[in-house]
């Protein structure tokens, strides 16, 4: 049997994880991780999609997950799909047909069909109980997917995924009066997005999070469960070894943004247009992204506390900032100041509800701007906090140099 990577460079990947994703039952294969994250995340964090075939015959592919690097030797999580019941080979044969071609690297198989036991974990703060999910939880992620974004089953994750035997991330829930109202899940990753200065050295870079997706129950919402899961997110991290976590943000997203740059204190330089194929209920329009860097081990960070932090606001009444934006008309394409401010909807998700033409006008303009403004070279900003004028939202940068390095990184 022979293996083959798939390249997500090639012209036809695209393609060929369609028709992968199909082989392999789609949205009704409820241990297929979601279309999305097989196109665009698994190789982004450093996975793998391997084709497994045997005399010209597809027979199976295999799926691995970063999972662990330590002392160079790089493990993945494991998990085997055959194609249909007519090519089905022995398991063991095909895992070690993957192996050997990875002998570089250890791979821990995973078959979800099979039932493993869960482990729970409970931690209380502020009358919140947070921890790893056990089996029920673990389903109840799945359906909150569907109740908070109202998703098809082709972007639900698998639930087999939370089993400790996997080996997520992170996985964490919380709990308001032994009730799930939100969950948080993540995935381990190698290496990702250059790092500027000494970060890589001094923040390990070549081991990362990738903090995925995080949920919250409207009927929860001012808790600041979110807040309180990604601090016990930071905190798993740093006591498994790792200090950088990543994840991708909609920029337009005010409620993310007050968390993300005024509680969280993450910063972004690295912004992508159309970063998802999808469209659904917060994703009328094409689905740009920040990819946001999370030094959870600088003094910036470590120094937010778990209960009773106060979010930095930068208010524009009292501080002048260029104003790069008036809505969606841009108004200096040369601004050469320390910090700049971007504007961006009070209510982008009640905006593409209301005004779809008008939504598109506003991720049209600033999609230019993040393009041309955002970014680590010299001269380019970085997103590093949050501003407010009356009911008008913004999005405060600052100029990129060894200064701001230094100070953003400071431990």
């Amino acid at each position: 049997m022979q293996v083959s990577l798939l390249d997500p460079q090639s012209p036809t990947w695209t393609v060929d994880v369609d028709r992968l994703y199909a082989r392999l039952g789609g949205a009704e294969n409820p241990h297929l991780f979601p279309y999305h994250f097989f196109q665009i995340v698994l190789t982004q964090i450093g996975g793998h999609v391997a084709l497994i075939g045997q005399e010209g015959v597809e027979r199976a592919v295999a799926l691995l997950f970063p999972r662990s690097f330590q002392n160079g030797q790089a493990t993945y999580t494991g998990q085997i799909y055959p194609f249909g019941k007519d090519g089905l080979i022995d398991s063991s044969v095909l895992q070690a047909t993957v192996q050997d071609a990875f002998e570089d690297a250890d791979i821990v198989w995973y078959d979800p069909a099979q039932p493993q036991p869960y482990e729970a974990i409970h931690r209380s703060i502020g009358g919140v109980d947070i921890g790893r999910p056990d089996a029920a939880e673990a389903a109840i992620i799945r359906s909150l997917q569907q109740q908070i974004w109202g998703n098809p089953p082709e972007f639900l994750y698998p639930v087999a995924m939370h089993n400790p035997a996997f080996g997520l991330g992170t996985s964490l829930v919380a709990r308001v009066d032994g009730q799930t109202a939100g969950f948080l899940f993540g995935f381990t990753k190698f290496g990702g997005s250059p790092l500027p200065a000494d970060w890589n050295l001094r923040f390990g870079g070549g081991l990362r999070l990738e903090s995925q997706t995080m949920g919250v129950l409207p009927a929860y919402r001012g808790l600041r469960l979110g807040y309180l899961l990604k601090k016990v997110q930071s905190e798993d991290a740093l006591a498994s070894g790792v200090r950088l976590i990543n994840w991708t943000v909609d920029p337009l997203q005010y409620p993310n943004a007050a968390l993300n740059f005024g509680l969280l204190r993450a910063v972004t330089f690295n912004f992508t247009p159309h970063y998802y194929p999808f469209r659904n209920k917060l994703n009328r329009v094409p689905a740009s992204r920040f990819s946001l860097t999370w030094l959870i081990d600088s003094a910036r960070v470590r120094t937010m506390p778990l209960i009773g932090a106060t979010a930095t606001v930068v208010d524009l009444r009292r501080q002048p900032i260029v104003r790069i934006n008036d809505g969606w008309h841009w108004l200096y394409k040369d601004a050469d100041t320390r910090l700049i401010a971007i504007e961006i909807p009070t209510d982008w998700t009640i905006l593409q509800h209301e005004n779809l033409d008008e939504a598109l006008r506003w991720r049209t303009v600033t999609d230019q701007i993040f393009a041309h403004y955002i970014g680590r070279a010299s001269g380019q900003y970085v997103v590093t906090d949050i501003g407010v004028d009356g009911d008008r939202r913004f999005l405060i940068a600052e100029r990129a140099d060894d200064a701001l390095w230094a100070r953003l990184g400071e431990g």
